[in-house]
């Protein structure tokens, strides 16, 4: 929330420290340097790169408290170690290199408001490099927000559970973790969940995995299981798309089956939490028809769908959990014999 002329102020110059980070990962500096110190020299020689250019963006990271320097030598923080350096299992530099693809998109905001949406020239999604980039960079986000999404679901006596648009698979190795009696099964396009079973090795997880690559839209979700996870695919698509997802769901669920959607659910008035409406400024740019939704729009939804007793949690200011359990069918009750 912007508030005062300084915050107006730091908000508009706040791209120069997100492209200068963005840079540097993208030149691997971090990783260049890795556990030594190294000169700007050095690091140029190793990046490919101009050795001026790279002293002044080293200079740069170093005022911004991502690298330390002593004379000439730079060295890697114990911040940029763990996150930057790709030689790190806790780095995040996919998700930073995806950051790094969405640049040009939103330079075109303005253009994009004016005129409506336009197809996209880069990678499409389908790409499978680009897929499994995608993946990685979902997956490191992931990891540190799985503990305080999945605080507040409680899956005691799920045996089955499907990770829908699961990508990597984190959402559904923590709650392995949590529920060991639980066998998760990992629905994604044929490039992520290449990168889930990869996951699912080194996290000593493959016995409780199964994956499943393909079409959200024409593909089987196979099942039925007690719990199906859907997480962070409802603002990629139209509400057409999203019931017919919906409609797909309640096959593959168990009667009496919990559906589980993390979203960043908008409040009625389509304008808050303030970090939801800007993150709906994406669909605009990223989606050919997604746009994010307010609690109200998906309830009517799982209703249309045969869902009830629906449950909403707010986890921080951005993401939202809404839970329905799949209706069973009603007995029929016996006719009354004829004597």
């Amino acid at each position: 929330m912007i508030r005062t002329y300084e915050e107006l102020l730091r908000t508009a110059d706040a791209f120069t420290d997100s492209r200068t980070l963005i840079a540097g990962v993208e030149l691997d500096l971090f990783t260049h340097i890795g556990k030594k110190p190294a000169t700007a020299k050095e690091i140029a020689r190793r990046a490919d790169a101009s050795p001026e250019g790279v002293e002044f963006l080293l200079n740069a990271l170093t005022g911004m408290g991502l690298l330390a320097k002593s004379g000439e030598r730079y060295r890697n923080t114990p911040l940029s170690r763990t996150y930057l350096d790709t030689a790190s299992i806790q780095s995040i530099t996919n998700f930073i290199w995806l950051a790094g693809q969405h640049w040009d998109d939103w330079i075109g905001l303005a253009d994009a408001v004016r005129k409506g949406r336009r197809p996209k020239k880069r990678s499409p999604p389908d790409n499978p490099a680009f897929r499994r980039h995608f993946s990685k960079a979902l997956h490191e986000r992931s990891f540190y927000l799985a503990p305080k999404i999945l605080r507040p679901i409680d899956l005691r006596g799920a045996r089955t559970l499907l990770d829908l648009g699961g990508g990597a698979g984190s959402y559904a190795f923590a709650l392995l973790v949590k529920y060991p009696e639980l066998h998760a099964t990992i629905f994604d396009r044929p490039a992520a969940v290449k990168v889930a079973l990869a996951e699912a090795k080194r996290a000593d997880l493959s016995e409780q995995v199964d994956v499943i690559g393909g079409d959200l839209f024409t593909d089987d979700y196979g099942g039925p299981y007690d719990v199906i996870f859907y997480s962070n695919v409802v603002h990629i698509y139209s509400p057409e798309e999203n019931r017919r997802v919906l409609k797909k769901i309640k096959k593959a669920l168990k009667p009496g089956g919990r559906l589980i959607i993390v979203e960043y659910f908008l409040d009625k008035d389509q304008a808050h939490p303030p970090d939801v409406s800007s993150f709906n400024l994406m669909m605009l740019l990223f989606t050919e028809r997604g746009r994010c939704y307010t609690w109200q729009e998906a309830t009517a939804w799982l209703k249309r769908a045969g869902f009830s007793r629906f449950r909403r949690t707010r986890v921080d200011g951005k993401i939202g959990i809404l839970e329905a359990t799949l209706k069973t069918a009603r007995r029929k009750k016996p006719s009354p014999r004829r004597r």
